[in-house]
């Protein structure tokens, strides 16, 4: 083809074909043809690109958090929801847009700063200090590099710091403060009269006629919508896990191995005295040392209870020494051997020593034992066994969704081939319906759009197996179905004329309110009032919500003042708003509410 191109390029033919092929490099560019998939830019901030590998890792994220938070009990086709990825998106986008602004101030975080704040960093201390073990640990767990993840850290404490800079700007003058306090705390002395339906109930007139017309109109409300009874075969490791056998001798073995966890060690608390002698120090020295320590010995002998005061003013091991010779509890492998073994052999309360080591000579005093405790073999059996059938029931799992998966689809008239496989029964579910399908595990959003498709309810087939949750497939088909059908009138008749009795008394009610409430206005009412009620909208009295809102939104500039409301659920409320009772707030209430108005400001901002 390129032959014979090169032979007519001079010739029309070849001018425009080589014309048509330049168009798709000139308009997007070889880029587009050699590029690898996931290289395709879903957003540019700033000329930043936000490539779509980095798009589909944020998914997964926000995925594994939402497994995470719920137990691991929510569908996977949620991110496939436009709302759900435009969300995600557009926190990359702000992520981008907060780390120019952060580079456009100038912001940066020193080495003395980084490096304070992963030293503070909890999780990679132990016994109080920074642990470079549980540092490293922790990145490779992580999968990450020394640098990238300083980094990634330096970054995130400059972003912080220019929002904390933002949310530190936010000014709210007093008057505000105190205006908004009074308008969602202020109080007000209120009287109701409800005038209630039931009053005007006989007076409503209702023709047979006009309950029928009703129920034809509203048909849809007395419709019992479409049921249906399925069976279903649920693959889980939860399911695959009883039906997993562990042997005695792996129980046995697993517990050797993890005895860890299931008994601690023994540990012992003890006191020493150090006379130091070091392993280069000459005989005269190392003689001298062991007098002194001899000395010691004998006169604790004689009085124990010296031990304490001794060590304060002749131990020389400076860390135990301002506590006694205190040294805490520790257990096997913590101290060097010859102090371990004579204290790991000696009773509690007991004097022993001298006894030398690499540092010196100890006056060692044992004064707490802790013994070995944790569960026997016996006893950690069944969780053992649990755990264990778990693991094989997880690599069962791996092993045969795919065929549990081609079963309930190759085999699509019966859910058994793919209940023979995993070895689990096909359960029946209850009657449900499309909008109420709340049965578990018909409450999966994608499990039910698969089953309440005609493909399904009309052709008997089995659903797709499709992931409920985490490392959960399930499999399903109709067994029955029920069409929609609309109830009899005689069934509905009595309920319906109930409910337009109640409306038209409703309007009746209102109508005789919105009368008494104009004579009252008009000083032609002798209507009287009950007792007097403080309410607000934090203690609203036992009111509804509609007449405290009328009530607080009533002028006060003319007291007592009426205003008139409809009461939910029909009826008509009389409102006399008596006294006005203002928030005598006081100065520390006023700065903290103004501090978290400020606070909510500046992060708005």
């Amino acid at each position: 083809m390129l032959q014979k191109i090169r032979d007519v390029q001079q010739t029309w033919i070849a001018k425009a074909i080589l014309f048509a092929i330049s168009i798709p490099f000139a308009l997007w560019g070889v880029e587009t043809y050699i590029r690898q998939p996931g290289q395709e830019t879903v957003a540019k901030v700033g000329g930043e690109k936000i490539s779509k590998i980095e798009f589909d890792n944020a998914i997964r994220t926000q995925m594994d958090q939402f497994r995470s938070q719920f137990g691991g009990q929510i569908d996977a086709s949620i991110m496939d929801s436009p709302e759900m990825r435009k969300g995600v998106l557009d926190r990359l986008v702000d992520q981008r847009v907060l780390s120019a602004a952060t580079q456009k101030v100038g912001l940066s975080i020193s080495d003395n700063i980084l490096r304070d704040r992963i030293f503070s960093e909890a999780s990679f201390q132990e016994n109080g200090q920074f642990s470079k073990a549980r540092y490293d640990i922790f990145l490779k767990s992580q999968g990450l590099s020394e640098l990238g993840f300083e980094s990634k850290l330096r970054a995130d404490m400059a972003q912080q710091q220019f929002l904390q800079s933002l949310s530190a700007t936010a000014i709210i003058p007093k008057t505000s403060v105190r205006e908004l306090l009074n308008a969602s705390e202020q109080s007000r002395e209120v009287a109701v009269i409800t005038i209630a339906p039931e009053q005007f109930a006989a007076q409503v007139k209702l023709s047979p006629e006009k309950v029928k017309a009703f129920f034809e109109e509203k048909k849809k409300e007395f419709t019992i919508p479409e049921q249906v009874r399925a069976e279903y075969v649920e693959l889980s490791i939860d399911a695959l896990a009883p039906l997993q056998t562990v042997p005695p001798e792996e129980i046995a073995g697993y517990y050797e191995s993890n005895k860890a966890r299931y008994v601690t060690k023994e540990e012992r608390k003890a006191s020493h005295i150090l006379i130091n002698a070091a392993a280069s120090a000459s005989e005269a020295d190392v003689a001298a040392a062991k007098a002194k320590a001899d000395g010691l010995f004998a006169q604790l002998k004689k009085d124990p209870k010296q031990f304490a005061e001794l060590a304060k003013k002749n131990s020389q091991d400076p860390g135990s020494a301002v506590n006694g010779g205190d040294l805490g509890f520790f257990g096997r492998g913590a101290m060097v051997p010859p102090f371990e073994k004579a204290v790991f052999e000696g009773k509690k309360d007991e004097l022993l020593g001298p006894v030398k080591s690499d540092f010196g000579f100890h006056i060692i005093k044992v004064t707490d034992i802790k013994p070995e405790k944790g569960k026997s073999l016996a006893d950690a059996t069944p969780e053992i066994e649990g755990e264990l059938k778990k693991q094989k029931a997880s690599r069962k799992f791996a092993e045969i969704a795919e065929k549990f998966s081609n079963a309930a689809y190759e085999q699509s008239s019966s859910l058994k081939p793919a209940a023979d496989i995993a070895g689990l029964p096909v359960r029946q579910s209850p009657w449900f319906s499309k909008e109420q399908a709340f049965v578990p595990p018909f409450n999966n959003p994608k499990l039910s759009k698969s089953f309440f498709s005609d493909d399904v309810l009309k052709n008997k087939r089995n659903t797709e197996a499709g992931e409920i949750s985490s490392s959960t497939l399930v499999v399903a088909r109709a067994l029955e179905v029920k069409p929609a059908v609309v109830r009899a009138f005689s069934e509905v008749e009595q309920a319906i004329t109930q409910r337009l009795i109640r409306e038209e008394a409703s309007k009746l009610a209102k109508t005789d309110g919105e009368a008494k409430l104009a004579a009252i206005k008009a000083g032609k009412s002798d209507l009287k009032f009950p007792g007097l009620l403080a309410v607000s909208r934090n203690s609203p009295g036992g009111l509804a919500g509609p007449i405290v809102d009328a009530a607080l939104r009533a002028s006060p500039k003319s007291l007592p003042a009426f205003v008139g409301v409809e009461v939910p659920g029909g009826g008509y409320a009389i409102v006399q708003v008596a006294k006005v009772l203002d928030l005598n707030a006081d100065e520390s209430k006023l700065a903290a509410t103004r501090q978290r108005l400020q606070q909510s400001l500046g992060e708005g901002e």
